[in-house]
């Protein structure tokens, strides 16, 4: 009787510990995916920021080209 509660004490405690382990390597599984999407994360935004900094460069030169149309077209019309 008292063999047959240790062994279903035994029997409990390594399906505890079969679960803990599931859960760890679940875990770890779960960090690693955490880590490249934080790293694909970052790698959009730095070119999210490329991106912007080149449309601002492109609206600058868009903007100074509109200006030199303007003093041609004043300057004509004068």
């Amino acid at each position: 009787m008292v063999t047959d509660l240790f062994t279903t004490l035994e029997q409990k405690l390594e399906l505890v510990l079969s679960q803990v382990a599931g859960l760890k390597e679940t875990n770890a599984a779960l960090q690693k995916s955490l880590g490249e999407k934080d790293q694909a994360l970052k790698e959009a935004q730095a070119e999210l920021a490329r991106a912007s900094q080149e449309r601002e460069l492109v609206r600058e030169r868009i903007d100074k080209i509109l200006n030199r149309l303007k003093i041609i077209d004043t300057g004509e019309s004068a």
